[in-house]
């Protein structure tokens, strides 16, 4: 659907995640509860109060927004959604102390009649939902000071909207907001006016490349998105926006879960960037969504090896946020780490969830077999080899440092349980990782080196073969080496504690491998999803080299050719 106007443009763009750099800030409130949707939100300059709120029942919304009246708060937007049985709301709000009001969950004529008594009070329409609950269909009004000319026009086919809107142009009106609905078989427009003569457009119907495209079109001709929709039609997202007149700095992130969504806000509000407008929409939910940050810190130190990798997680005023510098970028230079086609991945970024640990944070990817036979272990990308040591929770562990697109040690693999002859990781068990253990911990381990043929005394050490593989297994690579993707490195084990810590002599052979990346922000390495996904192990795909096209993979993937292939 093309509006007619004065700047009648085509271009067209590819682009999932926006990025349009506006101006620099500061960060004043916090956000609150999540939700399984996915967001959209613009972005316009700005260093004022603000505040976001989500995924909330009516009457925590409503409270909310009476106590940030309180303060000086302002409801600038508002998104509602069904989720199960419950209707969730999202607001956002900015500095402001005019009169304001709030109706909601009214039928059209009961809407229709506050705003005309409103009106009367020097109030003015702003923002304007609709959705249908119970079978029948209500409204959600926001109104704020203002003695303008205004209009409201509504349940009408794209036809008539667009020649209203093109009519009220004419007469100094600008659309402030609009919402689309169907009914029956046919999609219905509202539209909500006010006093207005400055440049403007109109842009729905269309595909995410062609708005896209059109938003960064527009933006260089000082105009601003003001107001954003999407919607399905068919079996297409369709997605709708209004511009106005701006020079200022801009912004638009799309198609992301709450957790990324509030953590881009969190991250705009320090370059004085506010959020103006916010579409909430179908995408990932349940389980696989909002699972990038942990409920704790995770940050690992291998013995021996001078660096900290970090958990992708900023902190501040006492929230956590994922931190998007770490996790977005277009790189894609890794192979599955075997090429034994009987290897499968075990978990992700997340362990398979328990009644005892709801939330069982990996950070890492798992692969084995049976998890008793042992594979031959290959590097993932072309690099060097930095480190190759004993870890005192992970056992034997290489470090490969990959240059890539020209950034030198942009990444690294970490290769861990891994075999490097029976007699040495019998001792190094005893001498290197028993000593730092206490408690619980230390009981499993010692019953597990003493079951598999490893006790304390080394001339009574026989190590079983089934748990310790044999002498040909061994680490076959070293420092400052340099390797082709699937170089074979070693053998897959369970060295370590953290390898097989289980109180039994029950074996556990897997590779546990983490994928890091060096934040160009900080050159500080972090742990990161290669699928993605970012969830718990059912969120994947469940083939080795299935394609990733599910709607989880939200993060960009790190895989050669999009999706995990052998070396």
């Amino acid at each position: 659907m093309k509006i007619n106007t004065a700047l009648c443009l085509s271009v067209r763009a590819t682009a999932i995640f926006l990025v349009f750099v506006a101006a620099l800030g500061i960060f004043l409130f916090p956000s609150a509860a999540t939700a399984q949707d996915s967001f959209a939100g613009v972005w316009r300059s700005g260093n004022d109060a603000h505040y976001l709120w989500a995924g909330v029942d009516w009457n925590s919304f409503n409270a909310k927004w009476e106590e940030l009246s309180k303060q000086n708060l302002r409801l600038v937007d508002v998104a509602t959604y069904g989720e199960g049985s419950q209707r969730k709301y999202v607001g956002v709000w900015r500095g402001g102390s005019d009169a304001h009001f709030l109706w909601a969950g009214v039928d059209w004529n009961n809407f229709n009649a506050q705003w005309q008594e409103l009106a009367k009070q020097n109030l003015r329409l702003t923002i304007l939902r609709t959705y249908v609950e119970g079978g029948q269909r209500k409204y959600i009004g926001v109104w704020r000071a203002g003695s303008d000319a205004h209009f409201l026009w509504a349940g009408v086919d794209w036809n008539s909207f667009n020649a209203k809107w093109e009519e009220l142009s004419k007469q100094g009106l600008r659309l402030v907001d609009m919402e689309t609905y169907t009914e029956g078989n046919s999609r219905k427009y509202i539209g909500v006016w006010r006093a207005g003569n400055d440049a403007h457009y109109l842009w729905a119907g269309v595909d995410w490349n062609s708005f896209n495209a059109k938003w960064q079109e527009l933006g260089k001709q000082g105009l601003r998105l003001t107001v954003f929709k999407t919607y399905m039609e068919g079996n297409q997202r369709k997605y709708a926006g209004v511009w106005r007149a701006g020079s200022d700095g801009f912004y638009l992130w799309a198609g992301v879960d709450f957790e990324n969504f509030k953590s881009k806000w969190h991250e705009l509000a320090g370059q004085n960037l506010r959020l103006v407008s916010i579409a909430t929409y179908e995408g990932c939910g349940g389980e696989c969504a909002n699972k990038v940050v942990a409920t704790s810190a995770y940050n690992y130190n291998i013995t021996g090896h001078n660096t900290t990798y970090h958990w992708p997680v900023d902190e501040a005023g006492g929230d956590k946020y994922v931190r998007l510098s770490a996790l977005t970028f277009s790189a894609a230079p890794f192979t599955l780490p075997f090429s034994d086609s009987s290897v499968t991945r075990q978990n992700g970024w997340l362990y398979q969830p328990s009644a005892t640990n709801p939330l069982p944070y990996h950070h890492a990817v798992d692969y084995a077999n049976d998890l008793v036979k042992s594979f031959q272990i290959r590097a993932a990308a072309p690099g060097k080899v930095i480190f190759i040591g004993w870890d005192n929770w992970s056992g034997n562990t290489i470090v490969i440092s990959h240059d890539v697109g020209g950034v030198q040690d942009a990444f690294r693999t970490i290769y861990m349980h891994m075999r490097n002859g029976p007699a040495n990781d019998c001792a190094k068990a005893w001498t290197q990782s028993v000593p730092p253990l206490s408690g619980s911990t230390l009981n499993g381990y010692e019953v597990h080196l003493n079951g598999s043929g490893c006790p304390k005394a080394p001339a009574n050490q026989h190590p079983n073969p089934t748990n310790w593989g044999t002498n040909d297994q061994t680490i076959a690579v070293a420092v400052n080496q340099q390797v082709a993707a699937g170089h074979i490195l070693g053998w897959a084990g369970d060295t370590g504690p953290g390898g097989n810590g289980t109180g039994s002599a029950k074996a556990n052979t897997h590779l546990h491998i983490f994928f890091t990346r060096r934040d160009p922000t900080d050159n500080q390495f972090y742990f990161f999803d290669p699928y993605g996904i970012y969830g718990f192990p059912n969120c994947y795909p469940s083939g080795n080299t299935a394609a990733i096209t599910t709607v989880c993979a939200r993060y960009p993937n790190a895989w050669k050719g999009g999706h995990p292939q052998y070396p």
